[in-house]
């Protein structure tokens, strides 16, 4: 097996970007069992190496961009920043399906939550300014219907993908940014042939070297594993599946 501490002979060296956003896995020397397929919500390189690059920030181990081309900013063998839950939302997730699904993440960049939308704190209490929100609930307390793709994938699952097993994303998984903003449709536009042509060979590389079965259990997307944060958009209904599972 290669060290998880090589960086992937995939990327040319010019590609290989040190994130500072990153520490260990736990334990150490465990080897990752899943990938996360993400979008980045921006069709911009540089603002995206700006933000992985940039102290106290986020990260991903690679990044496909619409062109095919390919980037790593984290080894492997590296815990990147690119799925993490915060302590709230996994206690919400302990509850199930019937209670996690009536919270959405609060965006201030969103615009499509409801007139009649309850703003939360982090311990879903209602507050006064939106400045303050967590979380976002339905003026009616009822389930959201942004998580009806999750169901439709996922049929009866009650939490989110691999969540009983180990409760960070980060810490088990490879996470890989498509710089697109994503559709719910097979857009061309958004998810090119030449970006899926390198998700391909990457998926590949990736299962060939850790064992990671091309399956949807184990290929799976940011909002799979974390539902409630992306809520059905990253990286969307229109991205195409069996690119990356056999």
């Amino acid at each position: 097996m290669p060290s998880l501490t090589d960086w992937n002979e995939l990327v040319p060296p010019g590609n290989v970007l040190e994130s500072p956003n990153k520490n260990a896995r736990k334990p150490a020397s465990m080897t990752p069992t899943h990938i996360v397929i993400h979008i980045t919500g921006t069709a911009d390189l540089a603002s995206v190496k700006n933000t992985f690059l940039g102290p106290n920030s986020v990260s991903a181990h690679y990044l496909v961009t619409s062109s095919g081309e390919l980037f790593q900013f984290v080894r492997d063998g590296g815990r990147a920043y690119h799925a993490g839950i915060d302590t709230n939302t996994r206690k919400l997730y302990r509850k199930g399906y019937g209670k996690w699904a009536t919270y959405l993440k609060y965006f201030n960049w969103y615009k499509q939550y409801p007139q009649d939308a309850v703003y939360l704190d982090a311990d879903a209490n209602p507050v006064w300014d939106n400045s303050e929100a967590v979380f976002v609930g339905r003026g009616d307390g009822t389930a959201w219907p942004d998580f009806a793709y999750f169901r439709h994938r996922w049929q009866d699952l009650d939490i989110p993908v691999n969540f009983d097993t180990d409760g960070d994303p980060n810490n088990y998984s490879i996470g890989i940014e498509c710089l697109s903003v994503g559709a719910k449709t097979a857009d061309k536009a958004v998810y090119s042939d030449e970006m899926y042509e390198t998700l391909e060979v990457l998926t590949k590389n990736l299962s060939d070297k850790y064992g990671i079965p091309r399956t949807k259990g184990r290929i799976v997307g940011h909002e799979d594993v974390n539902p409630i944060g992306r809520f059905g958009w990253d990286p969307n209904a229109g991205f195409d599946w069996t690119v990356v599972h056999d």
